[in-house]
């Protein structure tokens, strides 16, 4: 397991791991540090023969999953309220 990561308030943990068939499945671990509120992203990705191939995807997948969550309000709840002018 590689070190922890960190990237736009959140850190990563590449959690690749070894199959039963010895090909290497690609995983990542994402917690958000958002004040004191934590959560927590588990992402299971493909599987890859080469264990260097699979900790690039889990990183890639992390920085990927990250900005796709940047700038979203995490607190946002719905509602049905018009914004005011």
């Amino acid at each position: 397991m590689s070190q922890q990561q960190t990237f736009k308030g959140y850190a990563f943990t590449d959690e690749t791991t070894k199959t039963e068939d010895g090909k290497y499945r690609a995983r990542v671990r994402i917690l958000g540090l958002d004040g004191g509120r934590r959560s927590q992203r588990f992402i299971d990705l493909e599987t890859f023969v080469n264990e260097a191939d699979a900790h690039h995807r889990a990183l890639a997948a992390a920085r990927s999953w990250i900005d796709a969550e940047d700038g979203n309000d995490r607190l946002a709840l719905p509602s049905t309220f018009a914004p005011l002018p």
